[in-house]
């Protein structure tokens, strides 16, 4: 982040003194204003793109998104029961005892070494 700059306070009469300065005297005041106006400017800018990144347009993590509104999902419900279709019973595996279960490994001899 670039440093504060200060700020540029200029009463009426200090710019009227500018002005019978001379020319130079105006030129360079107006040269300086514009440089900080420029940087001020280029400054705005990156606020407002880091502003409008988040995770969903750049390679940040939604961590980062803060508390933003978030999009609501356009997909409706079906109305339809989750789970398998009725009548069918399923399947699953059965259920096996394991003779070497809560071993540690450190104690169980090695019985087949797969390189790949």
């Amino acid at each position: 982040m670039s440093t504060p700059e200060r700020l540029i306070e200029l009463s009426e009469s200090e710019i009227r003194a500018f002005y019978h300065q001379g020319k130079d005297a105006v030129v360079l005041l107006v040269m300086e204003l514009l440089s900080r106006l420029n940087q001020l400017e280029t400054r705005v800018k990156e606020l407002e793109d880091q502003r409008s990144k988040n995770s969903r347009n750049s390679s940040k993590p939604p961590s980062s998104d803060g508390f933003g509104k978030r999009t609501k999902s356009l997909r409706r419900k079906s109305g339809k029961v989750s789970g398998g279709q009725q009548g069918n019973e399923g399947h699953t595996l059965a259920w096996h005892e394991c003779s070497g279960c809560e071993t540690p490994l450190t104690t169980t001899p090695v019985e087949q070494v797969q390189l790949s």
